[in-house]
């Protein structure tokens, strides 16, 4: 839509009879202009901008710096020549009444060693520096020791839509890459533009700046589903301590039926018929217990498994590009690995499963002393009558792999091929 706009604003330049603007261009910053500098180190906050006062910048004329002899105007680098300060300032405000009175406009510099621009605060161009945030102590990424680095050359072509309608201000920091350097250079032309074989440079900027936006758009994607895992994961904590806290009442309830029952025997003796009976429905009311304790713990561990599943969610998201992503996540990671050592749900699983069942795990131990722990655990799951995928999912295996698992643990029971491993082991009895 706005490359249509500037091509319509070169219809509407030819319709209106301005046929003289078209192929004409304006210097609207040129050498020998007049420029703000600032060398004593940092200056005050939002700099770049024309919202701070410029009572302790200084006025030259460019080109500006040091140690070269096209400079105009010579400028400071502190006290100490052997540890000069990295960074120096300049800023320059310009009147544009309308920027669409040019279709294009060309900016060129000289720097010496690197350099960032910014217009009205934002940055716009950065070149021989490293990435991430540039305070007044970063250093440019290489040194120039040819004057054809330092020549004026095209590093920016922007579009009418990049400035204010009045007044507009350009920035530059201009940074060496070591204290000791010998020299300083800056200096920038602003050219605006009609000529018709400039729009192919405007277009390759402009798509340079969609890439630029769809990247940041995906990055943004990449930072939500981040977030969307974050509070997966605190939920399934909360929900974890929710089950703890449901556990430990449970726990106290049982105690307080056990010493109930004690306590029933010891001052009962004479009621011995209504004490079995009541004995019986305490037992009853200990084995639903046990019942909800086992399908809690094995809740508990189907939430340990969603913790590692979770777990390596994240290592894979994790980029080299994004080494803060990594940082901000190592938190829950840690935490992940904390809650992945405990072993406790599997025991209490055990615990409840043989009150249940009548003693079925040490009974199934002692008939086929060969199984091993996680085939043990596979016939709990099938007497629990858990489908395929669920048993695959919390003993982290492959499906496939869990019917190679039963056929070797029929292998190992001496069962029938004929036999089916999940009915024998409903009909067990040791």
């Amino acid at each position: 839509m706005k490359n249509n706009i500037i091509f319509i604003h070169v219809i509407l330049v030819i319709f209106l009879g301005n046929v003289h603007k078209l192929n004409s261009q304006e210097k609207i910053i040129k050498q020998g202009d007049s420029w703000l500098y600032f060398t004593d180190s940092i200056p005050q906050d939002n700099w770049m901008t024309n919202k701070v006062s410029d009572k302790n910048w200084k006025l030259g004329i460019s080109p500006l710096g040091y140690g070269d002899e096209h400079i105009k105007t010579i400028i400071g680098y502190g006290n100490d020549a052997n540890k000069k300060h990295i960074t120096k300032y300049f800023k320059k405000t310009i009147r544009i009444d309308n920027p669409f009175d040019n279709i294009i406009y060309k900016l060129s510099i000289q720097r010496d060693d690197g350099i960032v621009v910014y217009l009205n605060g934002y940055e716009i161009l950065r070149d021989n520096m490293p990435r991430g945030k540039i305070t007044n102590t970063t250093t440019a990424s290489n040194l120039v020791f040819s004057n054809k680095n330092e020549k004026m050359v095209i590093t920016k072509i922007l579009s009418p839509e990049d400035f204010l309608y009045g007044i507009n201000t350009i920035s530059a920091s201009v940074h060496q890459a070591r204290e000791s350097s010998s020299d300083c250079l800056f200096n920038l032309e602003l050219i605006g533009s009609n000529k018709t074989d400039m729009l192919p440079l405007l277009l390759k900027e402009r798509n340079t700046k969609n890439i630029v936006l769809s990247s940041k758009i995906k990055e943004l994607g990449y930072k939500l589903e981040i977030e969307k895992k974050e509070l997966q994961l605190e939920f399934i904590q909360h929900s974890k301590r929710n089950v703890l806290y449901i556990l430990v009442v449970i726990s106290f309830l049982l105690l307080l039926a056990i010493v109930i029952i004690f306590a029933l025997r010891k001052s009962s003796k004479e009621n011995g018929v209504r004490l079995n009976t009541t004995n019986t429905e305490l037992l009853e009311r200990l084995k639903s217990k046990d019942q909800e304790m086992m399908n809690y713990s094995l809740n508990s561990i189907n939430n340990q498994q969603y913790l590692k599943e979770l777990k390596k969610d994240f290592e894979k998201s994790s980029s080299e590009d994004l080494k803060t992503l990594r940082k901000s996540i190592s938190r829950a990671t840690s935490q992940i690995e904390f809650n992945l050592e405990q072993d406790d749900d599997w025991d209490n699983l055990k615990k409840h499963f043989n009150a249940v069942h009548s003693g079925f795990l040490e009974k199934l131990t002692r008939k086929h002393t060969t199984l091993s722990e996680t085939e043990i655990r596979h016939c709990v799951f099938m007497k629990l009558h858990m489908q395929t995928k669920e048993i695959a999912r919390i003993l982290h295996i492959d499906p496939r792999s869990v019917q190679v698992s039963r056929y070797r643990i029929k292998k190992k029971i001496n069962l029938d091929e004929n036999v089916d491993l999940k009915e024998y082991l409903q009909n067990f009895i040791g």
